[in-house]
């Protein structure tokens, strides 16, 4: 870099700026770049945060899988013990959860009772969200970091920003779930791959070991991410100038998978020291993702098309397709930094689709992958001659567009009054207090708060959670049995899509008949709930909708209240 300093006297001096100078200035850019991501992804973030907390209607929220990600902090809370007692997933986000709880509201534990665990669990459900969203946040820091390392920095502001305002990421990010903690060690993998492709550095392969195995230890999947520090190794050491050989390159993987094992050791310990038990839940784990959801599976047949659909739309779809362009780039250019995420991405996407469980939410890991790989082509063209850089900043302005739209969306409508509240008031407008309600199931996160202990069938029957049963009404419980519907006749039958789409969609006959004896004995009072987003052209994960699951109440024809709607 080269300064001009005009003085009072004709001459020109030319000096050199100091690499102090740039240093400053690299820095002075990067931490305002980092600064603004933070801000956009942290508010996309807390917007809607706190979208169906427990309150006094319902003892847990109205995501099916939060209650376990409290299962570590209600164990340390009622008993003591450091065991999770669950290990569908690993325990890391468990005790992440815990410290979240301890750290934001520790007194509780001390203080537990009947009359308190209602308050603890809202409580710790927040805290355990906010762990998701600063996870979230931090992914996308780590994204910006990962594609700074490889382009310049609008590249790589770009690149973060797709993340930030991924629609899937977001909505994922208001969840406490596994699924956007497992994103960030899986995107910090990605970042240690990349550096250990470049210099195969020691300390790179004991990082990029550690982050694998704090991955696995959020959920067991994340221990595929493994193929990109390998694959980086045999990278760097296939570099004649690297004077790498083959026994180097053997030692560097064993310190990734040794160090795989300890990151995963350390912070699920309970895997071994309770063997017998947590086999039990791996096994489950695995059994369920060979077997899936017969209902979902007959609904959505092709696992890659389910998932190609839910990453094309709401938002994705222009970051795909820049995404097979730069995968196909990164393995003809033989891209050496691109390379392990382009091998990741392949095989995650493999994964997933030989998986027979239908959920939108296994694709969130892969989004670090796509975005960095998408933004390839553009910063190609950011690097071309003026006369093609317009061709970069329209393809940036098409894929940001449809994230803002979709965003923006799903964040408005977390803040909107929960449809199960309002579908609550209905029924109990409709409802006589001598009358019956009919459901399909135990009440559940998909249905209105009917009874005070929502946890479904599995949290109903432990003796604990039994203790707040507060039914509004006598309760019937039908399943999908036409005949049971019509001997036990309930006044008002309430219908979730949870329940019945999945069967509607795959043509189940018990379905179609159940419904169709719903719709000739009762009369649809209201509708309630359904994704609030446009222009999506199918049908989406069920995992979209846990927070505008579609209700419907219908009243009994015979019945002396039942009108038209």
């Amino acid at each position: 870099m080269v300064k001009l300093a005009i003085r009072s006297a004709p001459e020109i001096v030319v000096t050199s700026a100091s690499p102090t100078d740039e240093h400053r200035s690299f820095l002075s850019t990067g931490a305002a770049a980092v600064v603004g991501l933070v801000v956009v992804a942290a508010c996309a973030r807390i917007w809607g945060l706190r979208w169906g907390l427990p309150d006094s209607t319902h003892l847990f929220s109205y995501h099916p899988d939060e209650y376990h990600s409290l299962r570590g902090l209600l164990s340390l809370a009622l008993s003591g013990d450091l065991n999770p007692h669950f290990f569908n997933y690993g325990s890391l986000y468990l005790y992440l959860v815990s410290a979240a709880g301890v750290l934001g509201h520790g007194l509780l534990i001390s203080s537990l009772s009947l009359e308190t665990i209602p308050e603890a669990l809202r409580l710790w459900t927040l805290d355990a969200r906010v762990v998701s969203v600063l996870a979230g946040v931090l992914t996308v820091v780590t994204v910006y970091v990962l594609a700074r390392r490889v382009w310049s920095n609008l590249p790589a502001v770009c690149c973060a920003l797709l993340l930030a305002l991924a629609p899937l990421h977001v909505l994922n990010s208001h969840y406490a779930t596994v699924d956007v903690t497992q994103t960030l060690f899986v995107a910090l993998v990605l970042l240690f791959s990349v550096r250990l492709a470049e210099s195969g550095r020691w300390q790179d392969c004991v990082w990029a070991g550690l982050m694998v195995g704090l991955a696995a230890s959020t959920k067991y999947s994340g221990l595929l991410v493994v193929v990109a520090p390998l694959t980086a190794i045999v990278l760097s050491c296939g570099n004649k100038a690297s004077g790498c050989r083959g026994s180097e390159a053997a030692k560097k993987m064993l310190i990734v998978l040794g160090t795989a094992v300890l990151g995963f050791a350390l912070t699920s310990p309970f895997t071994f020291l309770a063997w017998s038990e947590a086999k039990q839940g791996i096994l489950h784990e695995l059994q369920h993702m060979h077997v899936g959801e017969p209902l979902a599976v007959a609904a959505e047949p092709n696992a890659f098309w389910f998932h190609a659909k839910n990453l094309l739309a709401p938002g994705a779809g222009p970051i795909v397709a820049l995404a097979l362009v730069g995968w196909a780039m990164a393995v003809v250019r033989r891209h050496r930094q691109l390379l392990p995420i382009a091998v990741f991405a392949c095989l995650w996407a493999v994964m997933t689709g030989l998986a027979n469980v239908r959920y939108a939410r296994y694709e969130v890991a892969l989004l670090p992958a796509l975005v960095i790989l998408g933004i390839y082509p553009i910063a190609q063209l950011l690097r071309a001659r003026r006369g093609y850089r317009w061709a970069g900043y329209l393809l940036i302005a098409v894929c940001v567009v449809p994230l803002l739209l979709w965003t923006g969306q799903v964040c408005s409508s977390l803040v909107r009054c929960d449809a199960r509240g309002e579908a609550a008031e209905e029924i109990l407008r409709v409802t006589p207090r001598d009358a019956r309600i009919g459901l399909v199931r135990d009440p559940w996160f998909d249905v209105p708060p009917v009874d005070y202990c929502n946890g479904g069938t599995v949290l109903r029957q432990n003796p604990l959670w039994r203790l707040y049963h507060r039914p509004v009404r006598d309760l019937v419980i039908t399943g999908l049995d036409q005949e049971l519907l019509s001997a036990q006749a309930p006044h008002t039958f309430v219908l979730s899509g949870f329940s019945s789409r999945a069967g509607l969609m795959a043509g189940d006959a018990a379905t179609i008949s159940f419904v169709s004896a719903l719709l000739s004995d009762y009369q649809r009072r209201a509708y309630y709930g359904g994704l609030p987003l446009s222009f999506v052209p199918w049908e989406l994960g069920s995992d979209w909708l846990y927070p505008w699951p579609e209700i419907q109440i219908f009243v009994r024809k015979s019945s002396p209240t039942a009108g038209g709607e």
